[in-house]
């Protein structure tokens, strides 16, 4: 046998074993189809990771059809605005009637049908608590607008995460109130079987599901299991026990068998499991009390075992769990090897002007923002009868306390404001090397589109060799300028630190300060040398700047750890890390881990 060929094969042999298991995952899909339209008021609907559109698309008409042809599609998006999702007052309607007059909500709107939620990751936590309130009790209320509904709201949830933003999450209130969660990372349409499970099967075995049977035993290792996983969910086990029902009935069973427990508990644990448990050394069962025995039960009759029930489940759950891991590595290799992972610019703030509309408020337009005309005209319509009629024939009377003005939201955008010891101490020590250093972290600043400033102190004072800028090519142009020798003004590169976060604060932008320095300050801020003057105004500054309450940290550039840099570092607040050696990686890592807390 030639050596050489064994490593295709093998990858062969990996190819061929990632596309039984792309089959298999898009098996349980439709299984997971089927079983939400058999029981879709039991088992609320499902969250699907990764899929493609086309898979989307393909579930969504395969769920259709289970449910017999005739339910409706509805669509959530993401920005949907209370009074749409809700329901509220019909404009139009009203103005036309001269009378309040509802308009239907979404959430009512798909009741009996399937709401589709795409990007599900991006929900706003309102939308996503409205949401899930109308899951749990299958009705919509709403209070607005001189109006009060309550309208029927009980339909199957399809909700469907974006496999490009791994570091957002499903809302875990919305989440666990929807029964599956199956990753479909990397499932290609074209390898799907045809569909086995059929509305006629279906039909079958919806007539079928209320004589089946569950055994006390499979019931306790189902608790169990979801116990020793970590599921905190009160829900996860009663979603696994009417899965399980629902499998034995899809294919023909009386009773509930260990294979379709240990299936149901891959579709309902997998995606909720926190502990993958160590089979090393197995833990001891916690000792039982005994139970009393009836006068006719026969000793000689087996019992089963629920400890070997558990954990068959366990091992099924978990085996799970590390192939859809396998699954999503697979098919992000290519984005984890950027050097630089997408992170966010700052905090969610709130504006008068731009960003992401989020509904409207009471206002003057001529000073507190945009008017939002439509909410000014719900407002006022209600009030129509009790008004007089407004002179000229207008159709409408509008007050000064009908006006609604918009509210936006948007994320502010991070500043990182370098400030940079280049006096003689430093430049004696490593200022050359710290320069690549920085030069690396500038890169990665403008992957994730965060501007960039750079101070310089030196001599006799600081100064903004860069104001706050996008530009890379200006960045390297400043610090390939950046001189180097003389003494070192500690204090007053911290005051001018302070004064920029000040004026970017002004601009509503998050700043986030990294001081690369040894710490040791020899000129005082009004300009006169000594030691002594130097540090008590350094640490005089440095609580100046932690009265901002900014994020900052503070790279000791000495050869060695210094205790005049630790103290500066802990005076402002400042998260301390000594660099013995100009490690980019490490800089790079801590500064990312800042923008992100």
């Amino acid at each position: 046998m030639n050596p050489a060929a064994a490593p295709p094969t093998d990858r062969q042999a990996g190819r061929e074993a990632f596309e039984k298991f792309d089959a298999a995952r898009w098996g349980q899909a439709d299984l997971a189809a089927a079983l939400l339209a058999l029981m879709p008021h039991r088992l609320k609907g499902g969250v699907f990771d990764g899929a493609a559109p086309e898979l989307a698309g393909l579930l969504q008409d395969r769920l259709v059809r289970a449910l017999g042809g005739e339910a409706a599609l509805h669509r959530m998006p993401v920005s949907i605005t209370d009074d749409r999702l809700m329901g509220g007052l019909d404009l139009a309607a009203t103005l036309a009637n001269g009378r309040p007059v509802a308009e239907t909500g979404l959430l009512a709107r798909a009741d009996g049908g399937v709401l589709v939620v795409p990007m599900a990751e991006r929900l706003p936590g309102r939308a996503a608590a409205q949401l899930a309130r109308a899951i749990d009790t299958g009705e919509v209320e709403t209070e607005r607008d001189g109006l009060s509904l309550c309208a029927p709201a009980r339909f199957v949830t399809l909700a469907f995460a974006d496999p490009d933003e791994p570091g957002e999450k499903l809302p875990s209130g919305l989440g666990d109130r929807l029964s599956f969660g199956l990753s479909l990372h990397g499932v290609s349409p074209a390898r799907l079987r045809p569909e086995t499970l059929t509305p006629q099967i279906i039909s079958a075995a919806r007539e079928k599901l209320r004589w089946v049977t569950v055994p006390d035993a499979l019931i306790e290792a189902l608790i169990d299991a979801a116990a020793r996983l970590g599921i905190r969910s009160l829900r996860a086990p009663g979603f696994c026990l009417a899965a399980a029902r629902g499998i034995a009935a899809l294919a023909g069973r009386d009773t509930v068998t260990d294979a379709d427990a240990a299936l149901a508990a891959e579709l309902v644990y997998a995606s909720r499991a926190n502990i993958l448990i160590d089979r090393t050394e197995p833990p001891a069962p916690p000792p039982q009390p005994p139970e009393p025995k009836d006068e006719g039960e026969d000793p000689s009759r087996p019992h089963p075992q629920p400890d070997e029930l558990t954990e068959m489940l366990i091992e099924a759950v978990q085996l799970r769990v590390s192939l859809d891991i396998a699954a999503r590595a697979r098919t992000t290799r290519q984005r984890t090897r950027q050097e630089v992972p997408p992170g966010k610019s700052g905090d969610m703030v709130a504006s008068r002007r731009r960003g992401s509309r989020i509904g409207a408020r009471a206002g003057d337009p001529r000073r507190d923002g945009r008017l939002d005309l439509l909410s000014t005209l719900r407002t006022a319509a209600p009030w129509q009868r009790i008004r007089e009629a407004p002179a000229g024939g207008a159709a409408i009377s509008v007050r000064a306390s009908d006006f609604r003005v918009k509210r936006f939201r948007h994320r502010s955008e991070a500043v990182v404001i370098f400030v940079v010891d280049a006096s003689g101490s430093s430049a004696m020590n490593r200022l050359s090397e710290a320069k690549g250093a920085i030069e690396l972290l500038l890169s990665g600043c403008y992957a994730r589109r965060e501007s960039v400033a750079l101070i310089a102190f030196r001599k006799e004072g600081a100064d903004l060799l860069l104001p706050p800028t996008r530009s890379l090519t200006r960045v390297k142009r400043s610090l390939s300028r950046l001189p180097g020798g003389g003494a070192t003004p500690l204090a007053a590169g911290i005051a001018a630190a302070a004064q920029l976060v000040r004026i970017e604060r002004r601009k509503r932008k998050a700043p986030h300060v990294v001081f690369l320095s040894d710490g040791q300050g020899n000129i005082a801020l009004d300009g006169t040398a000594g030691r002594e003057r130097a540090g008590e105004d350094a640490r005089d500054m440095a609580r100046r700047l932690k009265a901002l309450q900014e994020p900052v940290l503070f790279f000791d550039i000495s050869r060695r750890p210094s205790a005049q840099a630790e103290m500066i570092s802990t005076e402002m607040g400042a998260i301390y890390r000594p660099l013995p050696v100009a490690d980019a990686a490490r800089v790079s890592q801590a500064v990312r881990s800042l923008l992100l807390e």
